[in-house]
């Protein structure tokens, strides 16, 4: 029995500041944004997929709902999709380059765990267990989960076969880009592939 979740990073979103938003509200899709998830929904409309899954923000949540309406369901908010509880929201791009950087060495700074910054090890568990909890659910069919950057690329190198750890999570190319993500299929209770979608 081969179940199929689909992990999608939201769209291209419009900044009301310029900040990183992390879980900031306020920062809705751009035109672009809607235009490019119109896109991946048209690639996923030949897909069974039985259930739409978001994190409660604005731009997954659009996201979603645009993936959903080809499929004329409508989208579930589960808060384990949610973006990285980071001590960068809100801050700069230059304050964020003076901190270090916005790549995955980040999560071993000293500051960054003195800020209460949410570790790998902590963003993979929850996304984990909504993507076992959903695809146990609907097993044997098609889901789709719409999240944000690292938890989709901390969920596809886990099931990959990639240790979560810093050194390894830098050589994975290319991020996952806006209104883009990855198709796992499970066999059972394996994972035997990880796949980009590719977007017509």
């Amino acid at each position: 029995m081969i179940t199929t979740v689909f992990l999608v990073r939201h769209g291209h979103y419009d900044s009301p500041a310029p900040v990183a938003p992390y879980r900031l509200p306020g920062f809705h899709l751009s035109p672009k944004g809607r235009e490019d998830a119109a896109s991946l929904s048209r690639s996923l409309a030949g897909e069974d997929i039985s259930a739409v899954f978001t994190s409660p923000l604005e731009r997954t949540a659009e996201t979603a709902g645009i993936i959903a309406g080809a499929h004329g369901i409508v989208p579930v908010v589960d808060p384990r999709l949610l973006e990285v509880r980071s001590p960068l929201q809100g801050k700069t791009p230059e304050e964020i380059h003076t901190l270090g950087g916005w790549n995955w060495s980040i999560y071993d700074t000293p500051w960054y765990a003195e800020k209460g910054g949410e570790t790998p090890t902590m963003i993979l568990a929850r996304m984990k267990e909504c993507i076992e909890e959903h695809r146990n659910t609907y097993r044997g069919g098609s889901i789709c989960l719409v999240s944000h950057g690292d938890p989709i690329m901390l969920a596809a190198a886990y099931y990959g076969g990639s240790p979560i750890d810093t050194e390894h999570l830098l050589t994975m190319e290319p991020y996952v880009p806006m209104a883009g993500g990855y198709r796992i299929v499970f066999e059972a209770d394996k994972a035997p592939g990880v796949y980009p979608i590719v977007v017509a």
